[in-house]
């Protein structure tokens, strides 16, 4: 799994610079489903240390090619250690991630919506 998290990572860093979100896609947006929120979690179990966050974020879910059932969305989060947000962007294809991205430009949007996230916060090993 993190191997998988890694491999996508890296394929998304060379796909190149992503630019704000346009207007369109912003009025969009949708919030996270329960499906989107447990598959985040389940992608990080393993990756991440559980417990670790003071406060933690999901955005609303932004088609990106609706033609080709692309979309994205984010998470944010604080932690003991850095009471600083930290942003990680995700790409998802047919309803699976594809793409992790660590500090996404679009997750700074400001028109972007973010939901408190307490499964993230809980989550276990």
């Amino acid at each position: 799994m993190k191997m998988r998290i890694l491999a996508s990572a890296a394929l998304l860093a060379l796909t190149g610079c992503q630019t704000a979100l346009p207007q369109s896609v912003a009025d969009s947006q949708r919030p996270p489903s329960s499906a989107v929120r447990h598959e985040n979690v389940d992608a990080l179990r393993g990756v991440i240390e559980p417990g670790n966050f003071l406060r933690a974020e999901i955005s609303s879910v932004v088609p990106l090619k609706p033609q080709e059932q692309t979309c994205a969305y984010c998470t944010r989060t604080t932690e003991r250690s850095n009471p600083d947000w930290s942003y990680i962007g995700f790409t998802l294809k047919h309803n699976m991630i594809v793409g992790v991205k660590k500090n996404e430009l679009r997750c700074h949007d400001r028109r972007l919506r973010y939901y408190d996230f307490p499964e993230l916060r809980k989550m276990k090993y």
